[in-house]
C-alpha cells in the first residue's frame, strides 16, 4: 500500500506509506509513537479535539532531545545517510495530520508513513471508549506495515508508558512469530479490545507470515515515571530521557556515537545540567549494561 488510506476494515484508522523497501532488506525499521514519545499533545477530551483546526505547528512541542534523536536514527551509523525506513504510529486525531505533518518539516524529521486515528469519528459514531483504547488500533496499524515490510527486516519500536505502547509492542512481536488463534483472542479480550477490532485484526493475521521474532528493541519513554522494574520483557528499554536512549542506540550500531552528543547538547538547550545528564549516564550504565565509550557527554 502506498499514499493514503487503509485496508485494515477499521474506519477509524487511517494509514499512509510511501515507501517501498527491497524483498531482500535486512536492516532496522523504525516505528515511533507521537503523543507524549515525540510531541507533548493532549487531545482526550471534546473541548480538545475541537480545538484541533486552530492549532499551529510551531505550537506544538517536541519531547526534549527527541529531534536530534530522530534524526540521527534516519541518517544510520555510516558515513552517508542510511534513510532507514521510519513509521509513525500515533493515537493522534487523523485531523492533526497537517499540523503534526508541518511540525515534522520544522524539525528536519523526514518519513515514510504515518497512521492516525479519527477520534472525531469516532465520538460522533457514539464509540467514545475507542478514542483511549489503543491496543487494537495500534496493533492493526502495526500488523498493516509489517504485511508491507521484508520479513527479514529487524524492528525498532518508539513509544512511552502513557498509553500501553510496551504491551501493544510486545503483543506485535508475538503475532508475527506466531501468536495466533484462540490465546491471541482471550489476551485480547482480558484487555478490553473491542469486539469489532478483534474481528479486523483475526484476518489480517491470518494472511500473514509466521516469522523469527522481528523485533529487537522497543524503547519506552518513562513520561510519567513508571518503575523501571516494572517491565519484564528483556527488549524493552525503559529510558528517563532520550540520553539514555541514544546510548544503547550507539552501543547497538545503530546511530553513530557522535549522535549522543547532539542529543546531550539539546537537553543542556533545555536546561539540564551537567550533574543530570552524567547521572542518567550513570543509570543507564548500571541498567543497561554498555560500554564506557558510547557514555561522551
Amino acid at each position: 500500500m502506498s499514499g493514503r488510506g487503509s485496508k485494515s476494515g477499521l474506519s477509524y484508522l487511517d494509514q499512509s506509506n510511501t515507501r517501498h523497501i527491497s524483498a531482500d532488506y535486512s536492516g532496522p525499521v523504525l516505528v515511533c509513537d507521537i503523543d507524549k514519545t515525540y510531541l507533548s499533545t493532549h487531545f482526550s477530551s471534546f473541548r480538545g479535539l475541537m480545538a484541533i483546526p486552530f492549532e499551529l505547528a510551531i505550537d506544538k512541542e517536541p519531547i526534549a532531545s527527541i529531534v536530534p534523536l530522530l534524526r540521527a536514527l534516519r541518517r544510520g551509523p555510516g558515513p552517508e545517510s542510511a534513510l532507514t525506513p521510519l513509521y509513525f504510529v500515533s493515537g493522534s486525531p487523523v485531523q492533526m495530520r497537517r499540523v503534526i505533518e508541518k511540525r515534522m518539516v520544522l524539525d528536519g524529521i523526514d518519513f515514510d508513513g504515518i497512521t492516525f486515528k479519527d477520534q472525531l469519528g469516532l465520538l460522533l459514531k457514539g464509540r467514545p471508549r475507542g478514542i483511549k483504547e489503543q491496543i487494537g488500533y495500534k496493533l492493526t496499524a502495526l500488523l498493516l506495515y509489517f504485511e508491507q515490510i521484508p520479513p527479514t527486516a529487524r524492528w525498532f519500536l518508539f513509544g512511552d508508558d502513557v498509553e500501553q505502547d510496551a504491551d501493544v509492542f510486545t503483543l506485535f512481536a508475538r503475532v508475527a512469530s506466531g501468536f495466533r488463534g484462540a490465546p491471541l483472542e482471550q489476551w485480547l479480550r482480558t484487555h478490553r479490545v473491542s469486539k469489532k477490532d478483534i474481528r479486523v485484526i483475526f484476518p489480517l493475521v491470518e494472511r500473514l507470515p509466521v516469522v523469527s521474532d522481528p523485533v529487537d528493541a522497543i524503547f519506552i519513554h518513562l513520561e510519567r515515571g513508571r518503575s523501571p522494574e516494572s517491565f519484564g520483557d528483556d527488549r524493552v528499554y525503559p529510558t528517563k530521557s532520550y540520553l539514555q536512549t541514544a546510548f544503547v542506540l550507539a552501543e547497538r550500531g545503530i546511530i553513530e556515537e557522535a549522535a549522543v552528543g547532539a542529543v546531550a547538547r539539546d537537553l543542556r538547550l533545555r536546561g539540564a545540567s551537567d550533574a543530570e545528564l552524567r547521572a542518567q549516564a550513570d543509570d543507564a550504565l548500571k541498567r543497561f549494561s554498555l560500554s564506557e565509550s558510547v557514555i561522551e557527554l
